[in-house]
């Protein structure tokens, strides 16, 4: 068999994978720091596969000039009509040259020269040499390029293999025509003007009957169609050097020699690195374990490996054994005995019982990718160290180790330690605390509301029976569907594309419960239900029988934002805008004769949002102590803030809180029930007395398109992935994402700062009141009645002094029976 020389157009190959990618992706992937990395990772695989399926004896990419070449000088317009290349693409070069690099694939690239020409320039000495070529490409130009020794290969239409006879039925013409064929019918990609007029179908006519663009010039008066044969009269010149644009020159004078592109075996470890860089884990599994260097760990006794230990130890518990592992020589081993003396650094440190935990690798892999699906102990692995530890808590510990050794340095390359040593870390016994303490739960009242809930929902039951006018399974969206739609005939949105049923999904129902009772009573039970499943007949089962109380999880890495969530239960999620939903907070109770003492920020994101944006009207309005609402109201409404009702008031508090979310004007109408020419106005009026936060916003939007980071005033960051997606709804979904995460994680990060606080003078030694609760801006306390009105002092002093904001921050604090009451 001849040898085979593959020659890869690269930027036409980067090019069209992008865009067949934008095809397939509904959004760009981005690693954890917002780099765009589609272009390089669809790339990366078909080089991987063209490599691996047809094994070529030699193989080299081309590159195009990075200067003018002779056809700009020629014709200046040339290749004017092309749209500039996509930033993200831009972005993305660099990376598929490290791509070939790491595949022992020669790069090839001579300024003044296009890549067809020195495609053309290798194609013909590669044959000249014994070999046949490949050309990969999916450029019709190259087809000119071929003959009994060459042939073009189309990744981008499954490996399509263009000979002469493929090219000849694909192009109308023979490839030694095509040059002909592209100056008669022009090329609009390129610029090449050709012969005005003359289109395809007259183009392949031409040259079928003349055999050339030469020839059909001298013997343009044979030509029967006036159009035509003027044409070809007329722009002799210009025809001529459009085919001088379209020729593809196959004399560059470069230096080459056939051995210099003989195919090599990939570099792994470049590949390791390279992948590591750009966050392809996939396929960092793909590749072979890698080689470890280090001599075998010695066996050492515990004792002997406590005496020779010096600075920090990374510890894994499992079971009845502990994980160790340690900078001297990498030493690990099981350890049932004391633990280490000095630093210590773990995985999760809250879950364990340990004091002086000084590292926490789980949280370290939290703050480094802001992502909470991805901070198991093998996912951080994965990611970090490019393997799986093995199941013993040995290897577990020295996965610990490897992760701190990797993570810590680039935290704090981002300034991102900042955030673990004066929130994180010191917010762990805390949380440990109030775990421990849990809330007590009057299960009476839970009792109570169970009979209840039941009793509303059997008569929701009744009236949705009779509404249908027959019994169905309610908690059936197909079911339901069917009764909605097809029987009673309302208004459908259509099936969805997964399950071919209709949709009953709650903002469709929202929309018809405007004028169908039906869909109002179907959401009122599908919110009772809820309740009574999640909470009121769940709670009791998780008292713990030696406390008699629930104790929640906290979770420092549950939330993007940065936000605390919980589970076992959620408490985060409890509805407080229903009475249902507050009568659940009226099983939450204290220590008998103690009171519940709550405290809860104001607005707190609305003055984040005019500390960060400093609007002066904003600014001025939280110093005065104004109602911000009111305030608003009379802003975009134009009338003095006495004269503000109820209903403007409303609608006021909606076009604020819509700002810091994000709100579009269709979702702010939604919300409002009003239509969205009238929330646009809302918006726009907003916008226009309020344009220091137009500012913030386009310039928050701007700062993350050009970083991909979101960041609070602490430092923590947030990937936006999406922000510059080609999507409209995901590119829309990442500006409000930009936009509200410094708002909502700095208010995190503040209440995490005023739990520390407060836990610090708590435990001073003169309290007896216990820190019970954290959800979303709200603190929950119990105090033995002679400590009540300290507490509330207290946790609103430490609460509003915690920062010093443009506007000073306002706690309201309560005290009940009660969670409810508390107020």
């Amino acid at each position: 068999m001849v040898p085979r020389l593959f020659l890869i157009d690269s930027f036409g190959f980067i090019f069209r994978a992008y865009h067949a990618r934008a095809r397939m992706s509904a959004a760009p992937m981005r690693n954890s720091r917002g780099s765009a990395t589609e272009a390089v990772y669809i790339f990366h695989n078909m080089v991987k596969r063209l490599l691996a399926t047809y094994k070529p004896e030699y193989v080299a990419a081309i590159y195009e000039s990075l200067g003018p070449t002779f056809r700009d000088t020629e014709f200046a317009e040339y290749k004017a009509n092309r749209t500039e290349t996509p930033p993200d693409l831009l972005e993305q070069i660099p990376h598929c040259k490290t791509v070939l690099e790491a595949m022992r694939v020669p790069v090839l690239q001579f300024d003044g020269f296009e890549a067809d020409d020195v495609i053309g320039t290798l194609a013909k000495r590669g044959v000249a040499s014994g070999v046949d070529v490949v050309i990969v490409s999916s450029d019709k130009d190259m087809l000119q390029l071929v003959n009994e020794n060459v042939v073009m290969l189309n990744p981008m239409k499954d490996d399509m293999v263009f000979d002469i006879e493929k090219t000849r039925e694909f192009m109308g013409v023979a490839p030694s025509q095509v040059a002909d064929l592209l100056a008669i019918k022009g090329d609009s990609v390129d610029n090449i003007p050709g012969a005005p007029g003359i289109g395809d179908k007259g183009a392949i006519e031409l040259l079928l009957r003349f055999g050339s663009v030469e020839a059909a010039l001298d013997r343009a008066d044979e030509v029967e169609k006036k159009k035509q044969r003027e044409s070809l009269q007329q722009f002799r010149d210009q025809i001529l050097l459009s085919k001088r644009l379209a020729t593809i020159h196959c004399d560059v004078p470069l230096e080459w020699s056939l051995d210099s592109v003989a195919a090599q075996t990939p570099d792994t470890g470049l590949l390791r690195a390279f992948y590591q860089e750009m966050e392809f884990f996939s396929l960092l599994k793909q590749l072979p374990a890698e080689e470890s260097a280090a001599p075998p760990v010695a066996e050492l006794e515990y004792d002997a490996f406590l005496q020779g230990l010096e600075g920090p130890a990374a510890l894994f518990a499992e079971a009845d054994a502990i994980g160790v592992a340690a900078a001297h020589g990498k030493s690990r081993l099981n350890a049932t005995g004391d633990l280490p003396p000095g630093p210590r650094i773990v995985y999760d440190a809250k879950a364990l019982s340990w004091d002086n935990m000084d590292e926490d690798v789980k949280i370290f892999g939290f703050l480094h990718d802001a992502d909470p699906t991805a901070v198991s102990l093998e996912t951080l692995s994965e990611r970090h160290l490019h393997s799986r530890p093995a199941a013993t808590a040995v290897d577990k510990a020295l996965a610990v180790w490897q992760l701190r050794e990797v993570l810590k340095p680039k935290l704090e390359a981002r300034g991102l330690w900042r955030v673990w040593e004066e929130i994180e870390k010191p917010l762990i016994p805390v949380l440990r605390k109030m775990e421990k303490t849990g809330i007590r739960i009057d299960k009476e009242v839970l009792g109570q509301m169970s009979v209840d809930f039941e009793a509303q929902l059997q008569e929701l039951t009744n009236s949705i029976y009779q509404l249908s006018g027959r019994p169905f399974n309610i908690n059936s969206p197909q079911q339901l569907g069917i009764v909605l739609f097809e029987e009673l005939r309302l208004p459908t949105p259509g099936k969805t594309a997964k399950t071919k049923s209709y949709s009953t999904a709650a903002d469709v129902l929202e929309t018809l419960a405007e004028d169908h009772e039906i869909a109002r009573k179907v959401l009122e039970y599908r919110q009772l239900s809820k309740l009574k499943g999640t909470y009121i007949d769940a709670l009791p089962a998780l008292i713990h029988e030696g406390s008699g109380r629930l104790h929640t999880t906290f979770n420092q890495t549950g939330a993007a934002t940065g936000r605390l969530s919980s589970n076992d239960p959620n408490l985060q999620n409890i509805p407080i805008r229903t009475a249902q939903g507050r009568a659940i907070r009226a099983a939450f109770v204290p220590e008998p004769g103690w009171t519940l003492v709550i405290a809860d920020y104001s607005q707190i994101e609305l003055r984040l949002l005019a500390h960060m944006s400093k609007d002066k009207v904003l600014v001025e309005a939280f110093r005065n102590n104004e109602d911000i609402h009111t305030r608003t109201a009379s802003e975009v409404f134009g009338v003095p803030p006495l004269m503000v009702g109820p209903e403007q008031r409303r609608n006021a508090k909606a076009v604020n809180f819509g700002i810091v979310y994000g709100q579009s004007s269709f979702g702010l109408a939604s919300s409002l029930g009003i239509p969205r020419s009238e929330a646009d106005l809302y918006i726009k009026l907003f916008f226009e007395r309020y344009s220091g936060v137009r500012k913030f916003i386009d310039a928050t939007i701007a700062e993350v398109r050009k970083t991909g980071m979101s960041r609070t005033l602490f430092g923590r960051e947030r990937p936006i992935p999406d922000i510059d997606s080609r999507n409209a709804n995901a590119r829309g979904f990442a500006e409000r994402t930009a936009v509200n995460t410094p708002l909502q994680g700095s208010a995190a990060d503040l209440i995490k700062l005023a739990m520390i606080s407060i836990d610090n003078e708590l435990s001073n030694g003169q309290w007896k009141s216990r820190m019970l609760l954290q959800v979303h801006d709200e603190l929950v306390f119990e105090a033995p009645p002679e400590e009540v009105e300290a507490l509330r002092k207290l946790v609103k002093r430490e609460m509003e002094e915690v920062y010093e904001l443009a506007v000073p921050l306002l706690v309201e604090t309560g005290a009940g029976a009660n969670w409810r009451d508390a107020k």
